[in-house]
This record gives structure tokens, sequence and C-alpha cells, in this order.
């Protein structure tokens, strides 16, 4: 009884190697920069942190694991308890002549991760460069860009049940990546302590996409690190600085549609950017909103992003509430011009 009083103090306080926090306000947790609260956020570093923390406490509020706050809209208060990880460290834990394992931890930056990569020639996670968030989101989320997934590098993925106390390894297969999609969506319980990728000696360029191909040539080098440098670029300049502009980055999912209704839009839009895709045709969602008008649009502070109509932004004081209500204005509008449902990629709160 003694520790749960000590935890329930509206103070930040240190409980073996961890820092809790009460009754604290998230918005710097979060590059929206929404105003939101949370009853409770504890900053993590290891695994008997986790199980130190939830023998003292019960499981009954819930609870959310909030990395880099990157892919996350908090539209009021949450009355649970947000897990930060801050754990740090890669290691290769195994390699051979074609490539090698790498593990890193969840709380490692994804950038500054796939930096180390390059630059250590661990080839593969090259295209995902300049992504918000961390190692831990990169699995939960299977993050994607520029025809690169990171469920395609995904060998395995350490994870903590606190309901059961057991940590386990999953294989990449058992973690079942879809688009933006992970069995850690559907068992939000599985708390990610490391993930294990398997990379490459040989670089081999993954330039499906025209834009990229073309300013990558352009350089004159075709290398994992001019591919590092053209995606950085190339994000820099359609998505917003969140230190100046809050942002989720894209908020909606491309939608994936029967090639029959693609089929039929191509024949209204043929300037349609249309691009084939395990169970139909994915069609850009940023060029869907822009069609339907909402690009660069502006109520108060919450609006879309003039460069790139898939970000919704918080130019200072919007609230979570003034953004979600935004987005299904946007969805509504996108639904009734070319009846294609709008999924959210953001997760809300």
């Amino acid at each position: 009884m003694k520790i749960i009083s000590i935890i329930f103090a509206k103070v930040k306080i240190y409980f073996h190697g961890m820092t809790i926090y009460n009754d604290i306000d998230i918005k710097k947790y979060t590059t929206f920069g929404v105003r939101a609260t949370a009853k409770r956020l504890v900053e993590y570093g290891s695994l008997d942190d986790l199980r130190r923390y939830f023998a003292s406490d019960s499981l009954s509020e819930g609870f959310y694991v909030i990395g880099g706050g990157s892919n996350i809209l908090f539209s009021g208060h949450y009355s649970g308890t947000l897990l930060h990880p801050v754990s740090k460290g890669v290691s290769v834990v195994s390699e051979d002549e074609s490539g090698m394992t790498v593990r890193a931890e969840a709380g490692e930056v994804w950038d500054d991760f796939v930096g180390r990569c390059v630059d250590n020639g661990w080839y593969g996670l090259e295209n995902l460069s300049f992504i918000p968030g961390t190692v831990g989101a990169s699995a939960v989320q299977n993050i994607g860009a520029y025809g690169a997934e990171a469920g395609d590098f995904i060998e395995s993925v350490e994870v903590y049940d606190p309901v059961s106390d057991r940590c386990e390894v999953l294989s990449g297969h058992e973690c079942a990546f879809g688009y933006r999609s992970s069995i850690f969506k559907q068992k939000r319980h599985l708390i990610v302590m490391s993930v294990s990728y398997r990379l490459s000696r040989t670089f081999t360029p993954r330039l499906e996409y025209a834009n990229l191909r073309q300013r990558v040539e352009e350089t004159g080098v075709v290398s994992a690190l001019t591919v590092r440098q053209t995606v950085t670029a190339v994000r820099s300049e359609k998505l917003p600085d969140p230190a100046v502009t809050g942002s989720g980055g894209s908020f909606f999912k491309n939608p994936v549609v029967e090639a029959e209704l693609a089929d039929r839009l191509s024949a209204l839009y043929p300037q349609m950017p249309r691009y084939d895709a395990t169970g139909g045709v994915k069609i850009p969602a940023g060029w869907l909103i822009e069609q339907a008008g909402w690009k660069g649009y502006r109520h108060g502070d919450a609006g879309v992003y003039p460069k790139q109509a898939l970000v919704l932004v918080n130019y200072g004081s919007a609230t979570g509430k003034e953004v979600v209500d935004l987005a299904a204005r946007v969805a509504g509008d996108v639904k009734m011009k070319f009846g294609i449902e709008l999924v959210p990629e953001i997760i809300i709160l």
C-alpha cells in the first residue's frame, strides 16, 4: 500500500528507475501539439521497470504506449496511464555473408536508427528515412514510404504482456503486418520492448516512385546515402515541421478500392494517380482530398496543409476535437464525391 500511495501522489516522482508524472499536460509529448492532459505518464527504460510498475498498479484504468507521439491525436483528457519508453541501444545480434540482424530498443528515435544503419552499411531501411517516431512504433504502425515498409525487414519483435506478466519474441510472420497495421493494433496490451531487423550488406535501390527515382538520379550517385538524403529532402518539402506547425503526418490511409471502382473513377478523372496493390487499386488519399476542395482550408487553428492535403495541421491553439471534426468533414466530402471512405491512419484517443 505504501508504494501505491506514492505513485498516486500528484507530483513528479522517481520509482525504481522510472519517472512518473500525475495529472500531466501532454502537449509536448505529441507532434500535433494540441492541448491535452493525462491522468498519468510513466517513463520507463527496461522490462524490470514495467514489471515493477504493473506489480504496484492496477490494469483496470487502461494504458497506452506513446513513443514519439507522431501518429496520435488526443481529443481530450486521457483517463488512463501513458507509457513512454526511453530505452536506448542498437546491436548486431547475428551476421553472415549476405547481411545481419540488428536489434534496436523500442525507445530509439527511428530516423537516428536509420541513419546509423546507412552509416554502418546495413542496408534496406533508407526509403524510410525522416519518418518521425520511435523504433517501437515502427513495428506497431508498420510504417512505410516510397515502396518500403518496416515489416519487410522485421525479423522479430520482443514484447511484454503485463496481463500475463510474460515476455516473448514474435516472428515477423506472427506480427501479421499489413498496410499500416500489425497484430499490435489488435492486441494493444502487448508492449514492444525491442525490434530486430534483417538487413543486407548489399545496397539494392527501391526507386519505384518516379519522383524519388528522378531526384536520386539527378544526384549522379545512386547509393543508400543519396536515397536517404533525397527522401529526407522530399519529406521536408512536403510536410510541416512539428516544431513550427503541429501535425501527425499523414492523417488518413491511402484507400485500396476494387478495380471496378478505380476504372470508373479513371474514366471520369483521367489524371487520377493509381497504383496496383494487394486486394485492388491504391488511390492517394491526398489527391482525393485535394479534388474535394480541402487543400489549404483553415478554420481557426485547425486546417489542411497547403503543401500536402493528406496532412491536417494545428496552427497553434486548435483542440483535438476541432481537428477530429475537420477530419470528419473532409472524409464526408470525399465519400460523397468519390464513393470512397477514408480511414484515419492517426490514432485518436
